[in-house]
């Protein structure tokens, strides 16, 4: 059964109980409901087929014992009521406020859980992903983008891991956005543990979405399947850092099945944490910048539709940007970072804040790289005494004795 065909069902109210009973075993597989829906009409005709009924047909075997014992062991009815009283909700891809993106995706999840509220339709949203462990070139972009996207109105989209993803859910949140975490385990269950301020933030302020019914452990065969559901929910998909062989990349390859904007932050040849990255800038991905260029990106790419107040779900299965010759194109292109705005400062200091970068540096390369670009240098000594201001200024940071980044 189609997507299409998932659409034309109605289920009323009173039969939401089968409905839910369908969805709550998480082995029972997106393929053996869409076919037991297609060949028995709706879910209370499911419900009362005999067992050997419903175990025909390989293509249904999938779960379908696990799904045949919770009928045995429990009262539907009475499991529903629990789940509602519970305060988490749940929405089918047939009614009308399951969320429109994910209806363009192959293999939509049949059903959501969820604390909290699903993604606006008619809001952007924005997936930041990349490494749990990531470095503090990482998790300065990903505060800085989770921040300016919240500021800006742009749902963000996260696994809500730790590094990367929570650190830009959390900056989202507290410049007060909203953001959406997808879990590969049930929705009542915080996974990691260590993001539990998040996981209640995110209800508060967003939602906390899965595929799985309540109590759903997390393993690693579910985060695949919940990775399309973050690209899906998404209009564009930022990597901000990634090793060559990581799970984020399984996040992009369904993006680009999704026809989702692939954006990635470069990093230095050499980098583990930065191989991801460059390997999508390589094959082609938009490369990040900073905040302020890619919000001007994403207004631009989608400012037809936002003018028109349709909703963000007319994605075709099969979009493939056909040229690289827009205006946001363009301004990548031809970008200077020497025009990014500077702090008011008088030459020596100014000098000496543009040579820091997300990198830790002494003094001493800083002498040596002001001396190589002719420009006068106050020396070791008065760089130090620079610096030493500059972090009282909250414009640059000592990461451990002499080495000092931009902040």
């Amino acid at each position: 059964m189609e997507a299409d065909e998932l659409l034309q069902i109605n289920v009323p109210e009173c039969e939401r109980p089968y409905a839910f009973w369908l969805v709550s075993v998480p082995w029972i597989g997106q393929g053996a409901v869409p076919a037991l829906l297609k060949a028995f009409g709706s879910p209370e005709e499911i419900y009362k087929r005999s067992d050997d009924e419903l175990r025909y047909g390989k293509s249904r075997k999938n779960g379908i014992e696990a799904l045949l014992e919770y009928r045995r062991t429990h009262d539907i009815f009475s499991e529903y009521e629990r789940f509602l009283k519970s305060g988490m909700k749940l929405t089918f891809v047939w009614d009308m406020d399951y969320p429109g993106r994910l209806l363009h995706i192959p293999d939509p999840p049949i059903a959501l859980f969820y604390y909290g509220n699903l993604p606006e339709k008619d809001r952007l949203s924005v997936a930041v992903i990349g490494a749990r462990m990531c470095s503090g070139y990482g998790a300065k972009l990903a505060g800085e983008l989770g921040s300016e996207l919240g500021k800006n109105g742009v749902n963000v989209i996260s696994g809500m891991a730790a590094g990367i993803d929570g650190i830009s859910q959390m900056a989202a949140l507290s410049s007060g956005g909203a953001s959406y975490g997808v879990l590969g385990s049930g929705a009542d269950i915080c996974y990691p543990e260590s993001n539990r301020t998040l996981y209640e933030r995110l209800k508060e302020n967003g939602g906390i979405i899965s595929s799985y019914p309540p109590g759903t452990k997390a393993i690693a065969g579910f985060f695949p399947p919940r990775n399309r559901i973050v690209s899906g929910l998404a209009d564009a998909v930022v990597v901000l850092e990634a090793r060559a062989r990581s799970g984020t990349l399984i996040t992009v390859n369904m993006a680009l099945e999704q026809g989702r904007d692939i954006y990635a932050a470069p990093g230095r040849l050499g980098d583990e944490l930065s191989a991801g990255c460059n390997g999508l800038i390589g094959h082609g991905a938009s490369v990040y910048l900073s905040p302020e260029i890619f919000m001007r990106d994403l207004f631009e790419d989608h400012a037809d539709r936002l003018s028109s107040g349709k909703p963000a779900i007319a994605f075709e299965k099969n979009y493939i940007r056909t040229n690289f010759d827009s205006a946001c194109d363009k301004r990548h292109r031809g970008y200077d970072c020497e025009k990014e705005r500077e702090p008011a400062l008088d030459e020596s200091h100014l000098n000496v804040y543009r040579q820091l970068s997300l990198y830790p540096q002494s003094a001493e390369e800083i002498d040596e790289k002001l001396r190589q670009q002719k420009i006068l240098s106050p020396g070791e000594t008065g760089i130090c005494l620079i610096l030493m201001e500059l972090c009282l200024d909250d414009l640059a940071i000592q990461v451990s004795s002499g080495q000092f980044c931009r902040k």
